[in-house]
């Protein structure tokens, strides 16, 4: 299994909360990381049936029912299905350009790797029905802490040159999760991430895609703030 510390972290939390669920999917799982990345941290995988048959048109996956194949109760059942998870995920994100292609341009323009890691691990699309998984009312529940307790372990494991929180309420999330870690600096107009000596610069924004993307010109500033940020 690639990335095995993390992933293993995934599959006891999964194994918690939903042993004995046969319709939620399984989770996100990681690949293993690229060095010195330009980082993007979302909030959640969404789930398509229909969007994973076309980006898995005339590729090795094509015959795939994504539906069946997802479904936790088949993949805890056959671990070494988690390597093929990570493989369609990383295929739809190299094939999914409505949402990976400002990612993609942004790192060839400021010449770096990409990851990409989210907040939480539960595949979902509604965010109305994402957010009851998360959300009590009032504050995230315990199923939502435990799953930042995950990403912060992965964030540290990336070691990234620079992270970016696209989206709104995950950039929230992330300022009041780490907002220990976390410095503004005011000559330069960004977050440092620090732990320890080390320190890395954070930018906090809204999705770069979609129908409340951030619009043409607040995403060239931000490739302009990005590229000072790391020379």
């Amino acid at each position: 299994m690639k990335n095995k510390r993390i992933n293993n972290k995934i599959i006891k939390l999964w194994n918690k909360y939903f042993e004995n669920d046969k319709e939620v999917y399984a989770p996100l799982f990681y690949d293993t990381f690229a060095k010195n990345s330009l980082l993007f941290v979302g909030m959640n995988p969404s789930f398509s049936a229909s969007g994973f048959k076309t980006i898995f048109k005339d590729s090795q996956y094509s015959d795939l029912d994504p539906k069946k194949f997802f479904k936790w109760k088949n993949v805890s059942k056959h671990l070494d299905h988690i390597d093929q998870c990570i493989a369609m995920d990383k295929h739809a994100y190299t094939n999914y350009s409505l949402y990976f292609g400002r990612p993609i341009e942004m790192a060839k323009a400021v010449d770096m790797p990409w990851d990409h890691i989210d907040l939480f691990l539960y595949r979902e699309t509604s965010q109305t029905n994402f957010m009851k998984r998360i959300h009590d009312g009032k504050r995230l529940n315990d199923f939502a802490l435990d799953q930042l307790a995950i990403f912060k372990e992965t964030l540290n494991s990336i070691n990234p040159k620079c992270i970016v929180v696209s989206n709104a309420f995950g950039s929230q999330i992330v300022r009041e999760y780490l907002s220990d870690e976390l410095v503004w600096d005011d000559k330069k107009g960004f977050h440092w991430y620090t732990r320890g000596d080390a320190k890395v610069p954070i930018f906090f924004t809204s999705m770069l895609s979609g129908q409340r993307s951030l619009d043409r010109w607040s995403y060239e500033r931000l490739v302009w703030h990005i590229k000072q940020s790391i020379s």
